[in-house]
């Protein structure tokens, strides 16, 4: 009896064995292909994929569309002069000036410690006139305006014209006077 029950186990526990390795492995490969979908699509969803960031973003093909994009100064030039590239401005983003614009002509944003509105109409061809000279808006707690602030506002309201080369949005007045933006991208469309 206990040779017969030794034979009766071991080839029981031989076919749980193999039942077993079967299951584990299933298991194992239904696991490794789910897991692997899972990466794939986390991959996708993430932008990885082989085109590069910039190719992503649209660009202005004419001056017109700049009302479609958020751009951040890159550099200024009013009265003959160049505004120094302080370390602060060109670091510190959040105390940046930039413009944006709509449709209706509004120009408004931040010229680096107020923000300010003014009002334009611009032309496919990047002719601007200003229907009302951007100001510094009304709020509360307002801050003393920076060297930056005062010549960027003074620059602004100067400009007549504006091009668009890849992702620099340049503005110009006849003075001499010239704005340099860089694009950060497009502006978020309305909640409806």
């Amino acid at each position: 009896m206990d040779l017969l029950h030794r034979s009766y186990s071991g080839i029981l526990s031989q076919r749980l064995t193999r039942r077993s390795a079967a299951l584990v492995q299933s298991i194992c490969a239904r696991t490794f292909s789910a897991s692997s979908t899972l990466c794939l699509i986390a991959l996708l969803a993430s932008g990885c994929s082989s085109t590069t960031p910039n190719s992503l973003v649209s660009l202005p093909s004419h001056p017109g569309e700049i009302c479609d994009y958020q751009w951040i100064l890159h550099g200024i030039s009013v009265d003959g002069e160049k505004q120094k590239s302080r370390l602060l401005w060109q670091k510190m983003v959040r105390d940046r000036p930039y413009l944006t614009c709509d449709k209706l002509g509004f120009v408004r944003g931040s010229a680096g410690s107020n923000p300010y509105l003014g009002k334009f109409s611009l032309d496919d061809d990047g002719r601007i006139e200003w229907r009302k000279p951007p100001k510094i808006s009304r709020m509360v707690g307002r801050r003393d305006s920076s060297d930056l602030e005062r010549d960027f506002l003074k620059a602004l309201s100067r400009i007549n014209r504006a091009s668009v080369d890849g992702d620099m949005l340049t503005l110009r007045g006849d003075d001499g006077t010239r704005i340099e933006f860089k694009q950060t991208g497009e502006l978020p469309t309305p909640a409806q």
